[in-house]
């Protein structure tokens, strides 16, 4: 399945620095939900598993390629299911929140932005400290 532009649903493979690979579901707007369950042998996605660790943007040259191949296929199970969950953004001048949600920005309720994700894209090396535990890149 590898060498093609990943869609909505194809799972790619990520190995870590330990030897075990990560597998992410590849969602809309180039992001990937990364299961929460690893394996010591390649090419054993999770498929059917809705339990993430980690559901972020990536950059799109990281999307198939030779560090992160597709091996798998897990279909949709509805609508939201292919969307990322919302991020926020906070406002680098006036501070003020918003929220980034299906490709939409829009001005955050009141502690609404509070635990979400900060919207970013990530590298590969980047989803690899992150998948380990490693959060020097969030602070």
């Amino acid at each position: 399945m590898s060498g093609r532009r990943p869609r909505v649903g194809d799972v790619i493979q990520v190995m870590l620095r330990d030897s075990s690979y990560a597998y992410g579901r590849v969602l809309h707007d180039t992001s990937v939900a990364f299961y929460s369950a690893t394996t010591v042998e390649p090419g054993l996605p999770p498929i059917g598993s809705r339990d993430y660790q980690l559901v972020v943007g990536v950059y799109d040259h990281v999307l198939g390629s030779e560090g992160a191949p597709v091996v798998g296929h897990d279909p949709s199970q509805g609508f939201e299911d292919d969307w990322p969950p919302p991020n926020s953004i906070r406002d680098p001048i006036s501070g003020a929140m918003s929220i980034y949600h299906h490709g939409h920005i829009r001005p955050a309720m009141p502690g609404e932005a509070e635990g979400l994700e900060t919207a970013a894209v990530w590298d590969l090396h980047h989803l690899i400290d992150r998948l380990m535990g490693v959060d020097r890149w969030t602070r």
